[in-house]
């Protein structure tokens, strides 16, 4: 079968190097291993002795195959002093995929290999390191073991409904979007609004009969007209609705969850926790460690469109998770592209809900970069990851949110 080569990276803004912080190791993630990684690591003789295993496997079950073991505290058992022990033993192509991999993603999209980032990483979200480019070697070497052997064979996902596009008519989609997304005349609340509207407009079944320089031309128009419309856009701030509002909050609440692995599922603090965000009164209950003690009122108080400083966090976030189209499709629950690309722009509300309660804690009057990179750290973290996002009950909440008016409504609430 073929395995498609061609390795597309992010734009050149974004950059990472490890800094061995050990998040990652520290029970963050399942580190689910494959057969060859198994034998590999089993034929290199690590004894219970070395690992302090106390005479448990070196590997645990993880649905239908395997995940490393990890200790009572949640760590990877082979994580000391913050580094992989079978790094520093036997060099990084010894370790498993997946621990080679993070934080990056290889998207298939038929001949081409896009790379995409996670943002739950510290120095993915504070941009730290060199340019994505720069492991590119690194990253095609991942591309056979990471990916299925027919990945170069798998048809493009519908547009939305049934309306088929091909992978290049879906890539300048995506640069339309990208267009859309940069326009740096506008703020950044007004460029999101701007794409919230070009993705309704997009939901018109013209765009199936074009082709050719004709789809090139209708994608130019909508995009200018979007773009016109957010320019003289008021951002009137009006309250989400009852509903819209108790959705959000919930939705926050899953997205704050941080469970590591192998620890007990605290039904009574999960219960507390969903109650107050239902009920939206009161103190915010504490979503994770170290959340800041803030108000229901406080988060939901005008603070003005983000700073350019914090809007460019934003943006590339954004931009790097458009560019690598890994928010739809496989990468994304099986996703279309418009539903994808709504959800990925529903994340903005939610990063601004989380960046303000660590402005509040500092008593900052908006969000600054600082508290954007945290927010989205919590947000990465579980966007198009966890399981939960899937079940029914949440992606009907999902497509509750990402209506075009309650979506537009979220954006501007808690984007100004």
């Amino acid at each position: 079968m073929k395995i498609p080569l061609k390795l597309i990276t992010p734009p050149g803004f974004q950059h990472y190097d490890c800094t061995s912080c050990g998040d990652c190791c520290r029970g963050r993630f399942a580190i689910v291993v494959t057969q060859e990684d198994r034998d590999r690591i089993e034929s290199q003789g690590w004894t219970d002795e070395d690992l302090d295993l106390d005479g448990k496997p070196l590997f645990t079950r993880h649905g239908d195959g395997f995940q490393l073991a990890h200790r009572p505290d949640g760590a990877c058992v082979f994580l000391e002093n913050n580094l992989c022990r079978i790094h520093a033993k036997y060099g990084e192509p010894a370790k498993p995929v997946a621990c080679r991999m993070y934080p990056f993603v290889l998207v298939p999209l038929g001949d081409d290999v896009r790379v995409d980032v996670r943002y739950d990483c510290p120095a993915t979200a504070k941009n730290l390191g060199r340019p994505i480019a720069d492991h590119r070697k690194d990253l095609q070497k991942l591309v056979k073991p990471a990916l299925p052997e027919n990945a170069a064979e798998l048809p493009p996902p519908p547009l939305y409904g049934r309306v088929k596009l091909t992978w290049a008519q879906l890539s300048r989609v995506t640069e339309t979007f990208e267009r859309v997304l940069l326009d740096v005349s506008l703020d950044i609340t007004r460029r999101i609004t701007a794409c919230v509207n070009l993705a309704a407009v997009l939901r018109h079944p013209r765009i199936a009969t074009l082709e050719g320089e004709e789809f090139d031309e209708y994608l130019e128009d909508v995009a200018a007209e979007v773009q016109s419309t957010a320019a003289i856009d008021t951002l009137r701030r009006k309250s989400p609705s009852g509903p819209e509002h108790v959705a959000f909050r919930q939705l926050a609440g899953l997205y704050s969850r941080y469970d590591r692995v192998g620890e007990k599922a605290h039904l009574t603090k999960r219960l507390s926790v969903s109650l107050a965000m239902l009920s939206g009164k009161g103190a915010v209950p504490q979503l994770r460690d170290n959340f800041p003690e803030i108000t229901f009122d406080q988060m939901e108080t005008e603070t003005g469109v983000p700073t350019p400083e914090a809007a460019q966090v934003l943006e590339r976030y954004l931009h790097t998770h458009l560019s690598s189209m890994g928010f739809f499709g496989p990468s994304f629950y099986g996703r279309n592209y418009l539903d994808g690309v709504n959800s990925l722009l529903l994340t903005y509300p939610l990063i601004c809900w989380f960046a303000r309660a660590y402005a509040a804690s500092e008593g900052l009057t908006a969000p600054n970069a600082s508290c954007i990179e945290r927010a989205l750290m919590i947000v990465d973290h579980q966007h198009g990851v966890t399981p939960l996002l899937d079940i029914p009950t949440e992606r009907f909440r999902t497509n509750m949110l990402t209506d075009r008016s309650a979506l537009r409504t979220l954006v501007i609430w808690y984007g100004s």
